[in-house]
């Protein structure tokens, strides 16, 4: 399936052209970590990030939270993706995987190979090679690299899988329904913790939908945010989401 694979990713990058998906060898100026290298060695996934947090103006905690963000979207546009284009799942194994930086920033994903795993449309595969396989063990291993809340990173983790799913909106928007349906399928079947990261919310007619996380991931603490906070935030209240999607509808 290899061919096809590279067919997928090359039809990926045409309809989200803000990605960045290398495979194989990869001759830019990006640093680029290998996932295997920073899940089993928590140590050194500490020693990358904290040089970040003077980048974004944070302590240690909230550069640790945005970079697991950064690598949870980056990980997961490359298997959502897939498997919206396709049904099925690009490998994202972490010993076959590396994610590029750039300064503090992560911006890229490099495969040894496009090898799709044979999915057919089934979240409990995508559920497998993305979440069992990667981003739990990398959860896991953040976890042991600093004291720092598994709900915050899993809340990141939702939160990127949401922003996958939301990138295909727009080339999607023919068949919002599609979007729309998958996001929820695929967090209707997902592990606990997965689940709880946060939830979906039909805007409308039901056919626009907006992520709401249940844990902040303190990017209004860095220098660089002024305070602001992002869309999806936990710390919104109720009226003030819902004063946003009545704005979002009118304006449409």
């Amino acid at each position: 399936m290899r061919d096809r694979g590279c067919d997928v990713v090359e039809k990926l990058l045409a309809t989200v052209d803000y990605l960045r998906i290398t495979v194989g060898t990869a001759d830019d100026s990006r640093r680029w970590l290998a996932c295997d290298s920073l899940i089993a060695d928590p140590q050194h996934l500490f020693s990358v990030v904290r040089p970040t947090a003077g980048e974004w103006g944070s302590d240690d905690m909230v550069a640790m939270s945005l970079f697991v963000q950064g690598y949870a979207f980056r990980i997961a546009t490359a298997a959502i993706g897939s498997f919206v284009l396709s049904g099925d799942v690009l490998s994202v194994r972490p010993q076959s995987t590396a994610i590029g930086m750039e300064q503090h920033r992560l911006n890229a994903v490099r495969l040894d190979s496009a090898e799709l795993v044979a999915a057919e449309g089934d979240f409990a595969v995508l559920h497998r090679v993305l979440i069992d396989e990667h981003l739990a063990r990398f959860v896991e291993a953040v976890h042991r690299s600093m004291r720092i809340g598994e709900p915050l990173l899993w809340a990141n983790v939702g939160s990127s899988c949401a922003a996958s799913f939301g990138a295909f909106v727009g080339p999607f928007a023919y068949d919002a329904a599609l979007i729309r349906d998958l996001v929820e399928g695929f967090f209707a079947t997902a592990r606990g913790e997965l689940r709880r990261s946060g939830r979906v919310v039909r805007i409308g007619r039901g056919l626009r939908w907006e992520w709401e996380r249940n844990a902040c991931c303190l990017y209004y603490q860095t220098e660089v945010s002024n305070g602001a906070k992002c869309d999806d935030c936990s710390l919104w209240t109720p009226a003030e989401r819902s004063a946003r999607y009545t704005e979002m509808l009118e304006g449409i």
